[in-house]
């Protein structure tokens, strides 16, 4: 029996050698009584086989369109490969004697145009803080010597009519609470899940209970509840389990002192169970406490040692006041270093108020007035407000650092980009547009104002932008001065795109020039490549769709391998593979769509496909194209910017954008941008990667591997207890043969 068939069969169960008396070929005859389960097996493999040779057609087609797709359609493969670029169709390259000036546009005017002198660039109005935002130091709370809340911030489900609702129990929970304390705010925590009209969702009699009184007790969950889930902490503390039949009652009784912890316990943590994970300029460390450590100050003193061995003498600053014992606080002895947690455990955090996420600049996704903006005040409404370009915004107390930001940039009438730099801690601010006609027009709110608070003004600011000024000569004309508001603008049929260090140029004397090479020949192979790898592909999807599955091929069973030569297998595999994908809905669709793109019109261009000399083959049906080199060189010369909107050519609103776009949309729709996602992906996946066993077609085979699993189980025992009865059989024949002899020897004597 070969390797495979063991793997699905599992091995022989006969012990020893069968029929040496009963002459019976145990072997055989146990392979013929379990055919039956064999069979079972074998149908199981041969589905099983199926699907593999699909998802390998589905991969071998996904793998083609991702290549594809990342040759033609991704701006990392560069403008001269890339048909979304209308650098893809130039027929002419344009070398500028500055690499800060960008040009495009008619090449014969081109070829006469110099700019003389740049005077000034185009340029938005901007503006950056002139000092840092936040006080660059976090702290912890003010530690008093004592107890913790071992309840304090932990969370809890419950689930009540088949709906799981969360709750977290207050981070101020106090530490020496009752037992009567813990039942009121559980109690609490259930009546907060209100309606959209403020009524309690959770009715009353589901609550919890110290039936047994305030020193100790068990805790209850009535009213038809119980605890799906819970933190470590909570299920530890209150002796509960989880569970439709466990999380209902605590498991023991519940003593008070189990609800607290002590700081002395915390501090000295000799097993380094309570640590910090800090993180300076992304060199991140754990910091673990040990023995020795009985307050604040010489937590201080311990972590300062420790902060000095992993990044450095005096590199990060734990400060202590004395003056206010209590608590330590963390800076960076230099600037623009930043210095936050990572991480800390759960008691350390609710002894000292550190948190994941603490930094020595602004939390972005706390509340505004939490986030450590120095000076920062609320109006006299409560509220923050900023009025830029004459548009305010106003802001609760609880709204994000990060939310203010994002509604300042998605404001149109403001029409300004904020951005804030960690490493700086600091504010800039930009116009979107360029021009002399835009700006930056911030009021200022007085002291401690968001303005202020983020920008650092005194009084309103206001900035406004450049606009660009050139000298040029075209076709030898006298030199002309004109002024834009944008740096890329267009003179006659010249399109020019100018860097601001463009800013200056020709004011030595030497003109900007541009020499023009003729690059028909190039993007004709550009487009032939891209229609022959269009047909490939076109070929692949159709023949797979068209062929028909070899009835009388049937994927082998390991029984049948271990019968023929490997050429033979090989031959035999190869027709079961055919017609894997006959009619295949989804890849029917993708061929249809893929037709479609190219064969269809579009609202960017007036051209087609057809009146640039690609179409399909005479009498061919299949989808596939043929160039007509000359017919679409002649048409690039012709109108070259057209071809490129044929393609390349995008819309703000409805319509039918060019050809390469609906090719792209395609793409991404049926493998994604990178093979991780998509319509053919989620079928088969890819064959390496994490959709390699995450896909529709891995889960059935996974289930066809746990029913051969079962019947292998199955075949197993009936195995054994076939040979069971044979064993048996020839135990009672040898059983025979010693009674006949004997009886044989006695007749004889």
């Amino acid at each position: 029996m070969s390797i495979l068939s063991n793997s699905i069969y599992g091995s022989p169960v006969g012990k020893g050698v069968g029929g040496l008396l009963s002459g019976l070929d145990t072997d055989e005859l146990v392979n013929q009584m379990t055919a039956m389960t064999r069979n079972k097996i074998n149908r199981q493999y041969q589905a099983k086989q199926k699907l593999l040779y699909r998802q390998e057609a589905y991969r071998e087609i996904s793998t083609k369109l991702l290549s594809f797709s990342n040759k033609y359609f991704s701006y990392s493969s560069g403008s001269k490969m890339n048909t979304l670029s209308p650098g893809f169709f130039e027929a002419y390259t344009y070398s500028p004697s500055s690499s800060y000036v960008n040009i495009t546009g008619d090449a014969n005017s081109i070829k006469n145009f110099e700019i003389k002198n740049i005077d000034q660039v185009a340029s938005a109005a901007s503006f950056s803080s002139t000092n840092e935002v936040s006080s660059q130091s976090f702290s912890t709370y003010d530690v008093i010597p004592g107890e913790i809340s071992r309840l304090a911030g932990e969370t809890f489900s419950i689930t009540y009519d088949n709906k799981t609702y969360n709750f977290s129990i207050r981070k101020d929970f106090e530490a020496n609470s009752s037992l009567n304390d813990v039942e009121t705010e559980l109690n609490k925590q259930l009546a907060s899940i209100k309606n959209d009209k403020g009524e309690r969702i959770i009715p009353e009699d589901v609550k919890f209970e110290f039936p047994g009184g305030t020193d100790n007790s068990i805790l209850t969950l009535s009213g038809g509840a119980y605890l799906s889930a819970g933190s470590s902490e909570f299920l530890d503390v209150l002796k509960m389990k989880t569970g439709e039949e466990d999380g209902k009652s605590s498991t023991e009784f519940i003593l008070k002192d189990n609800l607290i912890k002590k700081q002395s316990d915390v501090l000295a943590s000799v097993k380094n169970e309570e640590y910090i994970t800090f993180d300076y300029n992304g060199s991140v460390k754990k910091i673990g406490l040990g023995s020795g450590i009985h307050n604040i100050k010489e937590l201080g003193e311990h972590l300062q040692t420790q902060l000095n061995k992993e990044f450095g003498d005096g590199k990060v600053l734990v400060n202590y006041d004395e003056n206010n014992p209590k608590k330590i606080s963390f800076s960076t002895s230099e600037d623009n270093n930043v210095l936050k947690i990572n991480s800390i455990s759960r008691d350390l955090n609710k002894l000292t108020g550190l948190q994941s996420g603490d930094i020595n600049r602004v939390k972005k996704d706390a509340a505004i007035g939490d986030s450590g903006i120095f000076n920062l005040k609320a109006g006299e409404n409560g509220k923050y407000s900023i009025t830029i370009n004459d548009k305010t915004l106003e802001f609760e107390k609880t709204v994000t650092f990060n939310d203010i930001v994002k509604a300042i940039n998605n404001d149109k009438d403001m029409n300004v980009t904020v951005k804030y730099s960690t490493t700086t801690d600091k504010f800039s601010i930009a116009a979107n547009e360029t021009g002399a006609h835009t700006g930056i027009n911030i009021k200022y709110d007085g002291e401690g104002s968001l303005a202020n608070a983020l920008f650092g003004i005194k009084s309103d600011l206001k900035e406004t932008g450049t606009n660009t000024k050139i000298t040029y000569a075209l076709n030898g004309s006298e030199p002309i001065t004109i002024e834009r508001s944008s740096a890329n603008f267009t003179i006659d049929d010249i399109s020019l795109e100018l860097n601001k260090n463009a800013e200056g140029l020709g004011k030595d004397g030497t003109p900007v020039t541009f020499d023009v090479t003729n690059n028909v020949d190039d993007v004709v192979k550009r487009v032939k490549d891209f229609i022959n790898e269009y047909n490939e592909i076109i070929t692949l999807i159709g023949t797979g769709t068209a062929q028909r599955p070899k009835r009388d091929y049937p994927p082998l069973t390991p029984d049948q391998m271990d019968e023929m030569k490997e050429q033979e297998i090989k031959d035999w595999t190869a027709e079961a593979k055919k017609g894997m994908l006959y009619s295949d809905p989804k890849m029917m669709r993708v061929l249809s769509e893929l037709r479609g793109a190219m064969g269809g019109t579009t609202d960017t261009s007036s051209l087609t496909l057809a009146q640039i000399g690609i179409s399909p083959a005479y009498m061919d049906t299949t989808g596939k194209l043929v160039m007509d080199e000359n017919k679409f060189k002649q048409k690039l010369l012709e109108s070259p910017d057209e071809i490129a909107n044929l393609f390349s050519g995008a819309l703000n609103d409805e319509g039918t954008p060019g050809i390469a776009s609906q090719l792209k949309d395609i793409l991404v729709k049926n493998v994604g941008i990178s093979g991780t996602s998509g319509v053919l992906v989620e079928e088969a996946g890819m064959s390496v990667g994490l959709t390699a066993d995450k896909n529709y077609i891995s889960e059935k085979i996974k289930d066809y591997d746990g029913k051969m699993e079962e019947l292998k189980k199955s075949l197993q025992d009936e195995r054994q207890r076939y040979w069971n009865k044979f064993a048996a059989l020839e135990q009672s024949l040898n059983q025979l043969n010693a009674q006949s002899s004997w009886l044989t020897d006695m007749m004889g004597n």
